[in-house]
This record gives C-alpha cells, sequence and structure tokens, in this order.
C-alpha cells in the first residue's frame, strides 16, 4: 500500500522559501529604512515581500535554493518506508515564481565639472580675471607650480558659436511701491486712449497699444532713431523671407533647368513670383505704375513711380504722386517712399552712383535723390529760370561717360530729361540745391512727307500755335556713341540727335503711323532695334535700312512697351492692354508663341526686365507691381548672333530686295561680339 501523495508540497517549499529569504543578511535592514521604504511602497505592495537587492544577488538567492531543497528531498525520501511495488515517478518540482519589481534609484553624481566663462567687459568678466591672477600668484613659488604641459588638438567640425550670442545673466531683486486708485484709473485710461486697432489683410485687425511719458508718444520718438529704422527694415525681411523664401530663389536662378532632363517641355510661360502692394489702400485713389528701373550695381532694388497713365479717368484735381523704392528681400513693404503733391511719371538710376534717383514730375519739374540717406532732402531740383516748361517730363536717360572724357571722383555725368512740350534738356548736379539745365532739342512738327513708312497725311492741315510742337514720349542711347541719342515723338516720328550739336537733329525717320512709345535696341546688334506704337504693331529695324524689317502685329490694341530678351537673341517681349506677349522669330513672325493675362480687368502700364534677364517687372493701372518668372523657355543658343542673324534671313526670304540690302550691311554684331544690355 502505498503512501498519499501529498498535494501541499509547493506551499510547503513556498514557506520554507521565504522563511530562507527572510534570515538572509540582506533582508536584516534597520527600522528607518524600513520606514523609508515603506513611503515608496504601493498599497498593493505592501503586503507582500519586498527587498533591495540586486539582479546578482537574487540569481545567487534562487541557485543557493535549488541546492537546499535537492538536499531535503533526497534525505526526506530515503527515511519513508514504502510497501508494496515502487510507487511512480513524480514530475520534478517546478521553480517557484518569484516577480521582481526593479525601481530607479537617485541619480548619483560621480564627478562633475562645469565650464564657466564671463565677458572680460562686464563686472562678472573682471571678478573672474582677478581671481585668476590672485591664483597663479598664489602657485607662483617654485614648490607650488603646477606641472603643465600644451598640446594641439583638432576638433571634428569648427566652432562656429560665438560669445557674443551668450545672453547676459538675469538678475532679479525685490522692490515694494504703493499705487494708489486714482494712479490706476488714469494709467487704463491712458491705455485706452493709445491704444489703435490697425486692419491687416482687410478683413483682421491687430491692437498695438503705444505707452506715453508725460503725455508724449515714446514710439513717434524711437521711430526717428536712425538705428531703430535699421533694425525694424532687416528684421521685416527675416519675417518675409519666411514666406517668399522659394520665390526669392527662383529671382536669384538658383534652380536653373536642367537641359539633360527627359521632359522638356518648350511652353514660354510666365509665372507670377509676387505682387506688390499699391501705395493706396483706398480703391479710388489707386495710382498707376509709370516707371520701373532696377538699381545697376544691385539687382534685387528697384524704384517703382505712381502716378497717371490713363488721362480718360482723370479729374479736374490731380492725384498725388509716389516713388517707392523695393527691395526683393522684402516684398511685402517699401524701403524708402517719397510723396509729392503731383503725379510721378519717370524714374531712373545713375549708372556711375547708383546710389542717385532722377525723378521726372507731372508738372515739368525734376529732381535728384539720393536713397542711401532716407532722411535727407532731394540733392537738387530744377527751377523755371533753366527749364521753363510745365509738362510732364516723360523719359530720363543718364549719359554716360565717353573714352575720351575724364572725370573726378566727386563728377557726376549729366542726363537728359524729355517731355511733352517737345523739349529736351540736359540737367547737370553742381554744388546747388538746383540743377543746372541747358536745352538741348526743341522739335517742331513734321510738315513735309519724311523717310521710312508711308503715312497718309490730311490734305488741308490747319496750324495751330498751341500745337505746333511734337511731344516726346521716349528717350533712348546710343550702345555705341554716348553723344548720340534718339527720341520718338506723338506723330510717330523718330529724331536722331546729339548732345554735340544741340538745336538740330541728325535724321528725321516716320517709324509709326501714330504715337511711338518705345524703342529698344538687340543686346547682341548695335544696329538692330525695334519700336512700338500706338497703331498696333512692333516693327524692327536695322541702321542704314529705311524700311523695317519685320512687322509683329496680333493684338487689335495698342502696344505700351516691347523690349529684347536678355537671354535669349531671337526672343523679343511686347505688353498690350491685357496681356503680356512673347515672340520667338525663329518660329513665327505671325503671332507671339504664348500670351498671358494675369488679371483681365487691369490695364498693363509698363515692364522691365531684370538684370539677368529671366524675370520680369510688370506695372499696371490699379498701382500693382507684378514680379513674373520665365519657366519653359528655350535654352539659349551658345553662338547667339548666328541664331539671330539666321532668324532675321529665314524672315526675308519672301523680301529679296530686302535681304539683300540686310546682307550688303554687313556684319551688325558688336565690335567684339560681346553682348550689351542698355539701360531700360
Amino acid at each position: 500500500m502505498s503512501r498519499p501523495l501529498n498535494k501541499e508540497y509547493r506551499a510547503a517549499d513556498f514557506q520554507q522559501l521565504s522563511q530562507l529569504i527572510q534570515n538572509h543578511p540582506l533582508m536584516k535592514t534597520t527600522k528607518t529604512e524600513e520606514l523609508s521604504m515603506q513611503k515608496f511602497r504601493t498599497p498593493e505592495y505592501r503586503t507582500k515581500c519586498v527587498m533591495r537587492a540586486s539582479l546578482d544577488d537574487i540569481a545567487q538567492g534562487i541557485n543557493m535554493y535549488k541546492l537546499q531543497l535537492g538536499v531535503e528531498r533526497k534525505t526526506s525520501k530515503e527515511e519513508s518506508v514504502t510497501f508494496g511495488p515502487p510507487p511512480r515517478k513524480s514530475a520534478k518540482a517546478a521553480t517557484p515564481f518569484i516577480k521582481v519589481l526593479l525601481r530607479k534609484t537617485a541619480l548619483v553624481v560621480l564627478f562633475e565639472r562645469p565650464s564657466l566663462t564671463a565677458e572680460l567687459d562686464t563686472e562678472e568678466g573682471r571678478q573672474v580675471q582677478a581671481d585668476n591672477q590672485l591664483y597663479e600668484e598664489l602657485l607662483a613659488g617654485t614648490d607650488k607650480s603646477r606641472r603643465t604641459v600644451d598640446a594641439d588638438t583638432q576638433t571634428i567640425e569648427p566652432l562656429l558659436k560665438s560669445r557674443l550670442v551668450n545672453t547676459e545673466r538675469l538678475r532679479t531683486d525685490q522692490v515694494g511701491s504703493y499705487v494708489s486708485n486714482f494712479e490706476m484709473f488714469d494709467t487704463y485710461k491712458d491705455l485706452e486712449a493709445s491704444t489703435k486697432s490697425v486692419p491687416i489683410d482687410g478683413a483682421q485687425k491687430m491692437e498695438v497699444t503705444t505707452y506715453r511719458l508725460g503725455g508724449v508718444d515714446q514710439f513717434v520718438e524711437i521711430n526717428q532713431l536712425p538705428s531703430f529704422r535699421l533694425a525694424l527694415m532687416l528684421t521685416m525681411r527675416i519675417l518675409a523671407s519666411n514666406v517668399f523664401e522659394p520665390q526669392q530663389r527662383r529671382f536669384r536662378n538658383m534652380q536653373p533647368p536642367d537641359p539633360l532632363a527627359e521632359d522638356v517641355k518648350f511652353k514660354y510661360r510666365l509665372q507670377l513670383l509676387w505682387k506688390l502692394s499699391s501705395p493706396s489702400p483706398v480703391a479710388r485713389e489707386q495710382q498707376a505704375v509709370t516707371s520701373v528701373c532696377f538699381c545697376p550695381s544691385n539687382g534685387d532694388i528697384m524704384a517703382v513711380s505712381y502716378g497717371i497713365y490713363t488721362y480718360a479717368k482723370l479729374g479736374r484735381k490731380l492725384r498725388r504722386g509716389y516713388v517707392y523704392v523695393w527691395n526683393i528681400k522684402n516684398p511685402v513693404n517699401p524701403e524708402r517712399c517719397y510723396n509729392y503733391a503731383v503725379p510721378v511719371v519717370v524714374v531712373q538710376f545713375s549708372p556711375g552712383s547708383p546710389q542717385l534717383l532722377a525723378i521726372g514730375l507731372h508738372n515739368g519739374d525734376v529732381e535728384v535723390r539720393d536713397i542711401s540717406q532716407p532722411d535727407q532732402p532731394a540733392l537738387a531740383r530744377s527751377q523755371r529760370a533753366t527749364s521753363p516748361y510745365f509738362d510732364p517730363v516723360t523719359a530720363i536717360k543718364w549719359i554716360p561717360p565717353s573714352d575720351n572724357d575724364v572725370l573726378a571722383e566727386q563728377d557726376i555725368t549729366p542726363f537728359l530729361a524729355a517731355s511733352q512740350s517737345g523739349a529736351v534738356i540736359k540737367y547737370q548736379l553742381i554744388t546747388s540745391p538746383h540743377l543746372l539745365g541747358f536745352e538741348q532739342q526743341h522739335f517742331q512738327r513734321a510738315e513735309a512727307e519724311l523717310e521710312g513708312i508711308s503715312v497718309t497725311q490730311p490734305a488741308h492741315r490747319v496750324p495751330l500755335l498751341a500745337n505746333r510742337y511734337v511731344q516726346c514720349l521716349e528717350l533712348a542711347l546710343d550702345p555705341l556713341q554716348s553723344d548720340l541719342y534718339y527720341v520718338l515723338t506723338d506723330e510717330g516720328t523718330m529724331y536722331k540727335c546729339s548732345t554735340n550739336y544741340p538745336l538740330q537733329h541728325l535724321e528725321l525717320r516716320q517709324v509709326h503711323e501714330t504715337a511711338a512709345v518705345c524703342m529698344d535696341f538687340s543686346p547682341w546688334s548695335p544696329k538692330l532695334y525695334l519700336t512700338c506704337g500706338s497703331d498696333w504693331c512692333i516693327r524692327i529695324w536695322m541702321a542704314g535700312i529705311l524700311l523695317p524689317l519685320i512687322t509683329l502685329q496680333h493684338h487689335l490694341s495698342p502696344v505700351h512697351c516691347a523690349r529684347w530678351s536678355r537671354t535669349h537673341s531671337t526672343i523679343l517681349v511686347s505688353l498690350s492692354h491685357s496681356t503680356i506677349d512673347i515672340w520667338d522669330l525663329r518660329n513665327s513672325t505671325l503671332k507671339p508663341v504664348s500670351s498671358t493675362t494675369i488679371d483681365a480687368k487691369i490695364h498693363y502700364t509698363t515692364f522691365c526686365f531684370s538684370h539677368c534677364g529671366r524675370c520680369l517687372a510688370v506695372g499696371n493701372e490699379a498701382g500693382n507691381l507684378l514680379m513674373l518668372a520665365f519657366e519653359d523657355m528655350p535654352f539659349p543658343p551658345h553662338f547667339q548672333y548666328k541664331q539671330l542673324k539666321r532668324a532675321l534671313y529665314k524672315a526675308l526670304e519672301l523680301d529679296p530686295e530686302l535681304l539683300q540690302k540686310v546682307r550688303s550691311v554687313g556684319p551688325f554684331h558688336y565690335p567684339n561680339g560681346d553682348k550689351h544690355t542698355s539701360d531700360q
């Protein structure tokens, strides 16, 4: 008969294990440690056995438990007496489950050596320097000197952080003050009076509070400081770059098109980068963009004039005029603002002194400003003694110095100004608040039949004394000879003149049936130029040939402006009322390769190329300036002049007589074959 199996053997083993754990030396802790550990125990684990031990101690305890249990089981088995058949071998007792809870101990700092630096000019820096000198004096003896060794080391990356970027330590102090109810009431009343709501983007509003000291607004005085204005300008550039960074990178041509790309398509399209706002937020007082000019030394800066472009909507009272100097780093706010009582017609930077800006007004006055000194008045202004005309100044061109001219550093080249009175006046800056003016030309209306295109003259023309002088609408300089210039008039005539021969013209030609408004020389040929006018046509001319080579006409509307491309010799851009057309002489002379319309309800006024020629600044009558970028354009040919010559010969294949005249002119490129870009 076998002995019945005791089912409580696992419970007895666990009690024996618990007794061994309690008798372990690690469990013998003081009462203070038990109380401290009791605070960290949760109610769930307070009733359970918890001890502080490492993982090695737990593993060693488990191994000792297995050895002890094995010996005791063997002894009890030998003492027992079994009758009958031998009992079956029971399964090996499983090791009891022990739940180990690991807790994070407090941080133990083994070694710490903070690095302390201070600026030398501060009080704390001088104190640190004094402590270092005292330390060196204490170690000045022979026995107290420290043994140091100088060794060179090299870091993986250069340390670009300067000590000047470290902020000063904030010092606080407790100060008591007494404020009465009357003072608090006056303070809140002052805050209500000095808080204003400023509209932002039309719908949103922002409250701005200015603090006053003694009844005086402190922000007005702070705003007059040049350092504050400079800091404000740089801050606004940084904020604007967060929004317009991709457009600014495109304007700088940081990501040119890949010539090895597989999906290249030539669509001749224009992409809008940003739109500069008009001077006046009121829709009824919007000023038209009349002129745009980029700074010769810095292509990021451009001057824009605002005035009158369409006289049909003009009332009796003339509107105000503005001149804004914009920077592409901040397309939100202009960096220079000049207000005038009359509309502004034209602006032009000086190529020799890029900080000088010549401004032509609607009342016939001309003035020169230095944009590097925004708080200073105009350097010089025209006077009625030398310029007695009251008609609007339509064009200004600075005369570049010739090779034979010897100018001192302080000398500034003169400039020409054409007005609607039919006069061209040469202005010179002198040591005076007034410009010194000399009348160069005063054109009268042509009466006989002129060279150029044929125009049907009226049978009986009644002469009027008030209208005997033509209106000068455009002024262009010769790209090679600095003394030659060309004037376009409202009769469609072109006068070729020289500054060496005043009050007489060298050549007169009929280029358009109606008013001619724009003229531009090709950057790759000094003999090839184009003109555009109100007769809906763009004509390409060559010096020495009286007839136009090519006539471009597409829209039934006046062409306000047309210019050659600065990157492609066969591409030109024209501007009409509502479209921007791109022409390519290689493809077709019958219609443009692309026509772009940004806002059909607002008419365009003028445009100007950037220095690189890959962006276009277009103005409209609403006072907005659109910055456009050329996209999906063909790659510029390596030999630009040969491509232009081939395109001209192809366009003149149907006119053998005119083609023979062009061939007889010979090479019409620049002497050295270089590219020349005239001032726009």
